[in-house]
C-alpha cells in the first residue's frame, strides 16, 4: 500500500464542519457516482426549474485551479469531488458543495494524460482512478489515502485506447469492481476496505472488432433469473460477468469500434441496450438463463451507425423510449423505441459536437462539445428547448458530463467548476420568448392551429441566436431587414397514415400572401409528398434535415420546386449520384449539406452551377469516409457571390487556400478541424470582407496548426467581429496584432499559450471585446 501526499487547503474549516455535523446530514438528492445514483443518468430530484431564464440559471459559485481533464463531478454528504491534472500530477479534490471552497487535494498519480475517470463516493470513502491505472481509496472528508493499487502492475492492465483509463469504479456491497483490461484480469473485484483481490475474470476471444483491453465505459449491474451479473463494454465488446465469483457468462463483439468504446450500456433486467460511436451503431440484446448457470444471448435488433450511434455522451432509457445524441462528433437529439429500435424522431440540436445527456425533473439536459448546455422537454413526438446557457471559456472539447444534485447544476470545464442554482421558487424568473411575429395572416394562423399544424417563425424556432441560421435564412429576401427574416413563417408538415400531407393544410398555405418555409425535418420522404408542394411560388425555404428516403425520385421531385431559395438537407442520404436532380433550382441562395456522408468532391461541379449561391454548408464530423478536399475548392471558386462557407471537419490543406481566396465576397468562414497552417492563413489575405472566422483546433480531432505568425494576416481583416483561435499555438507575442481588430466582439483563445498577463493587455487594447480564455 502506498500513501500519496495530502494538501489540507482548508483543514480548520473542514474540522469545524465535521464537529458541527454540517457534513453528516442526509442528502436525498446526491449524485455519488458516474451517471447518478443508479448509473442510468436519471435523477429523481424534483422542485427544479422547468424552463431557464434567458440568461441561464443563476451562477451560485465558480471554483478554479482544479487541474485539466474531462472527469465529471460527484456530490455526496455535502462534498463535491473530482480529479484533475496539474502539470503532470493527478490530484483528487474535495470541495464544499455549497460554496465551492477547496477543502483538500491529494496526489493520486503522475501522468501526461488527461484526467478522465469520474470518482465514486461510498459512505465516508472516495474511490478515484487516474489515467495510468493508479486506483486509490481516500477518506472523502480529509483526502487521506487508505489504500492504493496499480492496475497495470498488479493485473497487467491493457487499454484499447492510448488515452488512458476512463471508467468510474463501481462499489457493490463489500466490493469495488473495475476493469484493468488484463488478459487474466479483464474485470476484478477488490475488497473495498483494503484493496485486496477477491476475484478476477479472464475473457475468451470475442471477435475481430475493436481492440484488446479496457475501454472507457463503466460497469453496470443487472440480474437474469438467479444470476446477478456485471455488464461492461470492453475493448472487444459487451461482456457479462457473474457477481459472485467473476465467472465469464457471455460476450458480444459486433458493437465494438476500432478506435474506442466509450458509452456506458443501459440495463433493463434481461435487456441490454448499447450505443457506440465511430459508426459502430447500437444494439439491443436479450439475456436468458439457460438453466445451467449460463446465459444465452439473443440479438433483438441491430442499428447501423447512420441510424443511431452515440459517441461519448451516453443515452437515457425512460419507459418505452431511449433518448440521446446521435452521431460521432455530433449530438443530434434523438428518440427511439427501446423494444423495436424504431427511430421516432431525430433533430438538429442547439449545440455543436457530441452531447452528454442526463434526465431530471421531467427535463433533459444536453451538454454539447462547444459548451452549450440546453434544457429540453422531450417525449416520443419531439422536443422543445426550455432554456440554454453557454459555459464560459469552453473550447471545442467540452466533454465532462453535467450533474444535478440538491438543486444545483454542476458543470466541469477543464480546471473550473460552475455551480448554477436551478431550484424553483415563486420568485424565479423564467424564459419568456419574445414574440417576434409571424407574417402569416391571423386567419391562416388560426386555421393552421385548428388543424393542429405547428406554425411559428424563425424568431421563435430556437435558431434565432444562431448566426449561421440567420445568415442562411436572410437569403430568402433580396434586401432583408432583421424583423422580416425573424417573422418568416415556418410550417411543420408530417405525413398522414396514407403517406400524404393533409390536403386541407396544403390548400390553406397556398393562400398565403407572404414568403414562407416548410419544415419536413426528420420525416420519411416520398416523391408524391413533394409533388403536393408544387404550385407554391411563395415557398422559398425547405428544411429536410435528417429526412430518410432521399432516393433519386425524391431528389428529382425536389428539383422541381424551383421557387426555393433556401434548402437544408443536412444528415440526409443525398449523394454524388443524386444531387444532379437539384440542378433546376437556379434561384438557390442557401444550401445546407451538413454531415451528408455521401457528398464529396464529385458533387462540387453541380453545386458550382448554383451561380446565385451565397451560403454553403459542407460541414463534416471528421469521421466520414468521403470528405471535401482541395479539389473541391477549385470547382467552388466560381461562386463569386458566396458570403458564408462552412468547411468544418474536411480534408482541406494549405494547397486549397489559393482557390478559397478567390471567393472575395466571403464574410463567414469556418475552417475548424481543417489541416491548414500559417501558410494557408496567409493565402487568405484577399478575403478582406471577413466578419466571422473560425479556426478551432480540437485535441481529439486535430485542426489548424497555427502559430503567432498567422496573426499578421488575421489582423488585416479589419471587419472581423468573431474570431476563434481555440487551440492555436499562439502566445503573448500575438497580442499587438490581435489588438488591431477594433471591430471584434468575440475572441476565443481557449487552450492557447497566451498568458493571463497577455490576456489582460489584449483586453486593454480591445475593451469592448468579449475574450474567452
Amino acid at each position: 500500500m502506498t500513501q500519496s501526499s495530502i494538501i489540507p487547503i482548508k483543514r480548520l474549516f473542514l474540522a469545524a464542519a465535521i464537529l458541527t455535523g454540517s457534513l453528516t446530514g442526509i442528502y436525498a438528492d446526491d449524485w455519488p457516482q458516474w451517471r447518478g445514483p443508479n448509473r442510468d443518468a436519471v435523477s429523481k430530484e424534483t422542485g427544479l426549474l422547468e424552463s431557464w431564464p434567458a440568461e441561464g440559471p443563476q451562477l451560485k459559485w465558480k471554483t478554479e485551479r482544479l487541474g485539466e481533464g474531462y472527469a465529471s463531478v460527484v456530490v455526496s454528504n455535502g462534498l463535491l469531488h473530482t480529479i484533475g491534472n496539474e502539470d503532470g500530477i493527478i490530484f483528487a479534490y474535495g470541495l464544499d458543495e455549497q460554496t465551492g471552497t477547496i477543502l483538500w487535494k491529494t496526489k493520486i498519480g503522475e501522468s501526461g494524460r488527461h484526467a478522465l475517470s469520474t470518482p465514486t463516493v461510498d459512505g465516508e470513502y472516495l474511490y478515484a482512478l487516474d489515467p495510468d491505472g493508479e486506483l486509490s481509496c481516500l477518506n472523502a472528508r480529509s483526502g487521506e489515502v487508505r489504500w492504493h493499487v496499480d492496475l497495470f502492475a498488479e493485473f497487467q492492465g491493457k487499454l484499447q485506447s492510448g488515452r488512458g483509463y476512463g471508467e468510474s469504479p463501481l462499489i457493490d456491497g463489500k466490493h469495488l469492481i473495475c476493469t484493468p483490461g488484463g488478459d487474466d484480469a479483464m474485470l476484478v473485484a477488490l475488497d473495498k476496505t483494503t484493496g485486496r483481490l477477491v476475484w478476477k475474470t479472464s475473457v475468451p476471444v470475442l471477435g475481430d472488432k475493436g481492440g484488446d483491453g479496457a475501454s472507457f465505459s463503466s460497469i453496470v449491474k443487472t440480474r437474469v433469473g438467479k444470476i446477478e451479473q456485471y455488464v461492461q463494454l470492453v475493448g472487444r465488446g459487451l461482456i457479462g460477468v457473474a457477481c459472485d465469483n467473476g465467472r465469464f457468462l457471455w460476450g458480444y463483439n459486433d458493437i465494438s469500434a476500432d478506435v474506442a468504446n466509450i458509452p456506458t450500456p443501459i440495463v433493463r433486467k434481461n435487456l441490454i441496450f448499447s450505443a457506440n460511436g465511430y459508426n459502430a451503431g447500437s444494439v439491443l440484446l436479450k439475456l436468458t438463463s439457460d438453466g445451467d448457470d449460463g446465459i444465452s444471448v439473443t440479438e433483438i435488433y441491430r442499428l447501423q451507425g447512420n441510424e443511431f450511434q452515440n459517441h461519448h455522451g451516453g443515452v437515457v432509457a425512460l419507459g418505452e423510449y431511449v433518448f440521446g445524441g446521435h452521431g460521432s462528433n455530433n449530438g443530434l437529439p434523438t428518440c427511439l423505441n427501446l423494444a423495436t429500435g424504431e427511430i421516432l424522431w431525430k433533430r438538429r440540436g442547439p449545440g455543436v459536437g457530441s452531447a452528454a445527456v442526463i434526465y431530471v425533473n421531467n427535463r433533459f439536459i444536453f451538454r454539447y462539445q462547444n459548451g452549450v448546455v440546453a434544457l429540453l422537454k422531450a417525449d416520443g413526438s419531439g422536443f422543445i428547448i426550455q432554456g440554454k446557457l453557454q459555459i464560459p471559456d469552453a473550447g471545442g472539447d467540452s466533454w465532462s458530463h453535467p450533474v444535478v444534485a440538491n438543486g444545483c447544476l454542476f458543470l466541469r470545464e477543464q480546471n473550473v467548476i460552475y455551480a448554477h442554482d436551478i431550484k424553483r421558487t415563486d420568485a424565479t424568473s423564467v424564459a419568456t420568448p419574445e414574440s417576434l411575429g409571424n407574417a402569416f395572416s391571423s386567419k391562416i394562423q388560426a386555421a393552421l392551429n385548428a388543424q393542429q399544424t405547428e406554425n411559428n417563425s424563425l424568431g421563435t424556432s430556437g435558431d434565432e441566436d444562431n448566426i449561421n441560421s440567420i445568415v442562411f435564412y436572410s437569403q430568402l429576401y433580396n434586401a432583408p431587414e432583421p424583423e422580416t427574416v425573424f417573422s418568416t413563417p415556418f410550417v411543420r408538415l408530417t405525413p398522414n397514415a396514407e403517406g400524404f400531407f393533409d390536403p386541407a393544410v396544403i390548400s390553406l398555405i397556398k393562400t398565403a400572401k407572404c414568403k414562407f418555409v416548410i419544415d419536413l425535418s426528420g420525416n420519411e420522404i416520398h416523391a408524391k409528398q413533394l409533388e403536393q408542394l408544387k404550385g407554391m411560388p411563395l415557398l422559398v425555404g425547405l428544411d429536410m434535415q435528417l429526412c430518410t428516403g432521399m432516393d433519386e425520385t425524391v431528389v428529382e421531385a425536389l428539383g422541381k420546386l424551383t421557387s426555393l431559395r433556401c434548402l437544408r438537407l443536412g444528415s440526409t442520404s443525398i449523394s454524388d449520384s443524386t444531387i444532379n436532380g437539384l440542378s433546376h433550382l437556379t434561384d438557390l441562395r442557401s444550401l445546407d449539406l451538413e454531415v451528408c456522408e455521401n457528398i464529396s468532391d464529385d458533387s462540387m461541379a453541380i453545386i458550382a452551377g448554383f451561380s446565385r449561391l451565397r451560403c454553403l454548408n459542407l460541414k463534416k464530423t471528421a469521421f466520414e469516409k468521403l470528405k471535401i478536399t482541395d479539389k473541391a475548392l477549385s470547382d467552388l471558386s466560381s461562386l463569386e457571390h458566396l458570403e458564408l462557407l462552412i468547411l468544418y471537419g474536411n480534408r482541406i490543406t494549405d494547397a486549397g487556400m489559393s482557390d478559397l481566396a478567390k471567393l472575395t465576397e466571403l464574410q463567414f468562414l469556418d475552417l475548424s478541424l481543417v489541416g491548414i497552417t500559417d501558410k494557408g492563413v496567409h493565402a487568405l489575405a484577399p478575403l478582406t470582407k471577413l466578419r466571422n472566422l473560425s479556426l478551432l483546433y480540437n485535441t481529439g480531432f486535430s485542426g489548424p496548426l497555427l502559430t503567432d505568425d498567422c496573426t499578421t494576416t488575421i489582423s488585416s481583416f479589419k471587419d472581423l467581429e468573431h474570431l476563434s483561435l481555440v487551440g492555436a499555438k499562439i502566445s503573448a507575442s500575438s497580442v499587438a496584432e490581435l489588438g488591431k481588430l477594433k471591430e471584434l466582439k468575440y475572441l476565443g483563445i481557449q487552450y492557447t499559450r497566451i498568458t493571463p498577463e497577455g490576456v489582460e493587455r489584449l483586453q486593454g487594447l480591445l475593451p469592448h471585446t468579449r475574450i474567452r480564455k
